[in-house]
């Protein structure tokens, strides 16, 4: 059915339009409308990702797929990835129907100690009233903003993850805390230690932020992490067996970061990465590490 929008005389707004975990939020319904056989008001939150979609069955790229198949051409792939969102209730109520009229209201909500945070790329945070009517029905929602700061954070110090290479070095990355701020400059330091005397070697950093989708319904897709600017530490660093040695660096953090969070299908999260790269063609394979720290908002 049409969705009976704003201007039809109801609406909904939320306050404080900025939140942050575990603090109650009101939503403010005005206006009235009759002829409800129903209504029901959700807090959740519009979830965004990545799915793979594969074309239709039915449709004639199907059947070229199948004829490509029968020649010998696997692998061809007439659908691709596309950006999708979906609604994600978190908690509903039913609101009182008095003869078939809905009038407005207050509703109060805590929100939830695990709640991702506001972002174009994973939440955005909604009180939704929905009414079942004879006519068209209604679907209006108040957006507000949710927002996390360190102390909301569940973190810990993350083990080191070698994603590349062999391990003929082994490179630890040391840092401070595990949570930063969008924008805060993430100072640490980095060790490496060879395992035998290797050809000398070039060392930098960089942030690594990685939105992953894991949707319910939908075909998963592949997603890529994505590598900040390089930062250049060292360029010919000698390499001997046993013998340490200590990088310090800065990385400066985006200050538009979106900030490290799971929901239902999609979820990003945060890292300081360090490659090491060996000199001459019959040097070892370059060494990529990771260590994992959790980004939250810049709450002044």
């Amino acid at each position: 059915m049409a969705l009976f929008r704003r201007s039809t005389g109801i609406d909904v707004n939320v306050s404080p339009a900025v939140v942050v975990p575990r603090q109650p939020v009101t939503a403010t319904v005005t206006g009235s409308v009759d002829k409800v056989r129903s209504a029901k008001l959700e807090w959740g939150y519009t979830n965004f990702f990545r799915y793979h979609w594969a074309g239709h069955a039915d449709s004639a790229a199907a059947q070229i797929n199948d004829d490509l198949w029968l020649v010998g051409e696997v692998g061809t792939n007439y659908g691709g990835d596309r950006e999708t969102d979906e609604w994600v209730c978190v908690t509903a109520v039913d609101l009182p129907i008095a003869t078939g009229r809905l009038d407005g209201g207050t509703y109060d909500f805590r929100i939830p100690s695990w709640a991702p945070a506001s972002s174009a790329e994973i939440a955005r945070w909604s009180c939704r009233l929905t009414v079942d009517r004879e006519g068209r029905d209604v679907d209006v929602r108040g957006d507000f903003t949710v927002m996390v700061r360190a102390q909301d954070a569940d973190a810990g110090d993350e083990p080191m993850e070698r994603y590349d290479g062999s391990g003929e070095t082994v490179i630890d990355i040391a840092l401070p805390a595990p949570v930063y701020a969008a924008g805060q400059v993430v100072q640490g330091q980095v060790t490496l230690t060879p395992t035998a005397d290797l050809p000398d070697g070039d060392l930098r950093v960089s942030w690594q932020q990685h939105r992953e989708s894991h949707p319910l319904t939908r075909n998963p897709c592949a997603t890529a992490p994505e590598d900040g600017p390089d930062v250049k530490l060292g360029k010919g660093i000698p390499l001997r067996a046993g013998v340490p040695v200590v990088v310090p660096f800065e990385v400066p953090l985006p200050a538009d970061a979106a900030p490290t969070a799971s929901a239902v299908h999609s979820s990003m999260s945060w890292a300081i990465r360090a490659e090491l790269f060996y000199a001459g063609f019959t040097g070892p394979m370059t060494e990529r590490v990771r260590k994992a720290i959790v980004v939250v908002n810049a709450v002044g």
